[in-house]
């Protein structure tokens, strides 16, 4: 574990932070047309309208370094798996690196929703009065911020709006780059998780076991980060109505911090056990009282080790 467990707080932490900003903000997703916006319809404290751009700001910036806190461990168990050595790279000093990194990207992350739609008043009161129609509300309580592929002219044209086309360019790869991090990082680390665990006399249970959570923990963000988040980034090309529908991203985006953790915890036999006693315990509190009472001191347990590696979780005797 070692720094391990310092990431997984680092990431625990901002996931809770990055819900709250958005129970607070009342985020929303939504497709006009050739645009993408992030909106919010409920200002629950009464905020300036540049009040609530600065919490969009936050949350894109939280979105953005959900998925980068994600990529470093992955990057950390290939590491400790295949290049020790470079694990000196998450301890001490050497780990301000990596926040540095997290907030610098996930800031320019955030910005590219801040390029804007070429907006004018027409064409906001437009958008306004859509999305007011759409979640039944005043067009004066929504506030949105938003990329715009292009729209259409007078006579039906497309106009193109390359400036937001290259912010969206970027955030497309960025989700790229990092979807083929986690790869890369979960099938070489699962290689040699194999290897290393050949040696066990469970090896084949262990092996199931953690290819499995594996498994889970490379496809539970696939599903709730990467593929809504890449259809709701395609799906203004074609200027398919999707509308109230694309809300669909900010409650995926919010729910997997809860789900992620869930899997592992379900799969890892180890960690069924201990939930298992603790919701025993919590179930059975007066008869586990009633037993310990009745025990006499002194009649203690030995468990023997099955083999003498001590890897193996395997128990073959206990002597009284």
């Amino acid at each position: 574990m070692e720094n391990y467990k310092y990431l997984m707080a680092w990431f625990t932490i901002h996931s809770m932070f990055y819900s709250t900003v958005s129970l607070i903000t009342h985020m929303g997703f939504h497709i006009h047309g050739g645009t993408m916006m992030m909106f919010t319809v409920r200002n629950t404290f009464g905020m300036p309208r540049i009040g609530i751009w600065i919490l969009f700001g936050i949350c894109s910036i939280c979105a953005g370094c959900v998925l980068l806190i994600l990529c470093i461990q992955f990057v950390y168990r290939y590491f400790a798996m295949s290049h020790s050595n470079k694990l000196k790279y998450f301890t001490g000093w050497r780990r301000l690196y990596f926040v540095f990194f997290t907030l610098f990207v996930s800031i320019i992350y955030g910005a590219c929703g801040f390029v804007g739609i070429n907006s004018t008043p027409e064409k906001d009161l437009r958008i306004r009065l859509a999305m007011a129609e759409a979640y039944q509300v005043s067009p004066d309580e929504v506030n949105y911020m938003g990329i715009e592929y292009f729209e259409r002219t007078e006579t039906n044209d497309i106009l193109l709006n390359w400036l937001s086309i290259g912010a969206a360019s970027a955030i497309n790869c960025y989700f790229c780059t990092a979807m083929t991090i986690i790869l890369y990082c979960g099938i070489k680390t699962y290689k040699k998780v194999c290897h290393k665990t050949a040696h066990l006399s469970n090896y084949m249970y262990i092996q199931r076991q953690l290819f499995i959570a594996l498994l889970v923990q490379t496809l539970t963000p696939t599903v709730f980060i990467f593929i809504p988040c890449m259809i709701f980034y395609i799906v203004p090309l074609f200027e398919y109505p999707l509308g109230v529908d694309s809300n669909i991203v900010s409650i995926s985006l919010v729910t997997y911090p809860i789900v992620d953790p869930i899997g592992v915890m379900l799969i890892i036999k180890n960690y069924r056990i201990f939930l298992k006693n603790i919701f025993t315990v919590k179930l059975c509190c007066p008869f586990c009282k009633t037993t310990s009472a009745s025990q006499p001191e002194g009649n203690l347990f030995q468990v023997k080790p099955f083999s003498e590696n001590q890897g193996s979780l395997r128990f073959n005797s206990i002597q009284n």
